[in-house]
């Protein structure tokens, strides 16, 4: 594990001046437009939370002379980033990894939002991050990001016309498409495989965190 402040903080930088580029891409703000309709889209959301939680731990670490580069501040907040942008690199990997096109702003912007920061960001909470500071209850918790997603999606889809791509931004949430029955068991899995991946990363960090507490070698 990496503790030097200074490579935490500047990696943290990193991290949202890709999430921020990614949504400016995203939504048009290049061309000195703004679609504020991409924020249907559960990728664009989760990447502006962790572009704001990560520039302001940055700034928490380099401010605060008692942390070192593993004391992300707000643990909670740290696993509910962690764990909104690993549902949105797997969703890229497995429903939309043919769409990806690198040549136009909006394609790049995919490449970045799906792959680069959720790579970037487990990265981080990797390499940097003190373990051992998850919760048992924490994946219960994780689960309502993707759920008030879904609440906010449903609401207004009625509202919009029949024929926007984006009234249903993944196919696996078009109810009417899918039908009801289908459509739950949609939900019900993608939110198990949520649960469970939110599991796992308590198990990795609760593992490590033991690791660290018995291990002689000097963290850098």
């Amino acid at each position: 594990m990496i503790r030097t402040k200074a490579y935490s903080v500047a990696f943290k930088i990193l991290i949202s001046f890709f999430a921020f580029t990614g949504i400016v891409l995203q939504t048009g703000l290049y061309k000195a437009e703004f679609d504020f309709s991409s924020f249907r889209m559960f990728t664009n959301i989760s990447n502006l939370i962790c572009g704001v939680y990560f520039i302001l731990a940055a700034a928490f670490i380099a401010a605060d002379k008692s942390r070192d580069g593993g004391a992300s501040p707000f643990p909670f907040l740290k696993g509910f980033c962690t764990m909104s942008i690993l549902l949105t690199g797997i969703v890229a990997t497995a429903i939309i990894a043919d769409e990806f096109d690198p040549h136009t702003g909006p394609g790049i912007a995919t490449v970045i939002l799906h792959i680069i920061t959720p790579i970037l960001i487990t990265a981080d909470w990797l390499i940097f991050d003190k373990k051992g500071r998850f919760r048992k209850t924490y994946p219960f918790i994780w689960i309502f990001s993707p759920l008030l997603y879904l609440i906010y999606i449903l609401i207004s889809a009625p509202f919009m016309s029949t024929g926007d791509p984006l009234r249903f931004p993944y196919p696996f949430i078009d109810y009417e498409s899918l039908g009801i029955p289908l459509f739950l068991l949609s939900i019900l899995i993608v939110s198990v495989l949520y649960i469970f991946i939110g599991y796992l990363c308590f198990m990795v960090d609760s593992k490590m965190g033991k690791l660290e507490k018995t291990s002689d070698i000097p963290l850098s």
